[in-house]
């Protein structure tokens, strides 16, 4: 399942970035640097200049800086991220420089068995946190946790359906495997 709205090469490294930031409690105004090691194709790809200035959704979520940096400063990753209104956040443009792409040949013949990322993030008071992942959350390797889950349903729902629909419908779909298909899409009725 794909935890993230944005292009595919960028999920293993939002979920170690996010790792590092929940676990050690950083704030995206604690960084120094950070240091994303990625397949040469991903550097390419999405460390590519103009990336560094993204001007619409489509060009921020395939940004690997502009994803990271919402990671930094929001500790998620959401279809909001990439609203036209946190294309104008300043904690993202404060922090989008920071962040820098380097390739490795090690990781590049890991590839495409394996996604892997390793992100260091140095803090301005001279603190190093790094975490390794091989596969992006939501892979069944690396699944998604009920929290992941219906916070991903909210944020893809919370402007369609009113706060008591969005309930009975999440309901439904966290229990379809209770019900036959004909109830089950009866209660998906909007």
């Amino acid at each position: 399942m794909k935890a993230f709205p944005a292009e595919a090469l960028t999920h293993t490294h939002i979920s170690a970035t996010l790792k590092v930031v929940t676990k050690n409690n950083i704030t995206y105004d604690q960084i120094d640097s950070v240091t994303i090691t990625t397949i040469a194709r991903a550097c390419d790809l999405l460390f590519d200049p103009h990336k560094y200035r993204p001007e619409s959704r489509e060009t921020a979520d395939h940004s690997l800086p502009y994803c990271i940096a919402a990671a930094l400063v929001d500790h998620k990753v959401t279809t909001q991220s990439f609203y036209d209104e946190k294309l104008k956040d300043p904690k993202i443009w404060e922090v989008i420089d920071r962040v820098k792409g380097e390739p490795s040949i090690e990781f590049e013949k890991m590839f495409p068995a394996k996604q892997p990322s390793k992100v260091v993030i140095k803090t301005k008071d001279g603190r190093e946190f790094s975490e390794y992942l091989e596969y992006p959350k939501g892979d069944p390797r690396e699944p998604m946790t009920m929290e992941d889950l219906d916070n991903k349903f909210e944020g893809l729902t919370e402007k369609l359906l009113v706060a008591g629909r969005r309930k009975e419908i999440k309901v439904a779909i966290f229990d379809a495997e209770l019900m036959t298909a004909r109830e089950f899409m009866k209660k998906l009725i909007v």
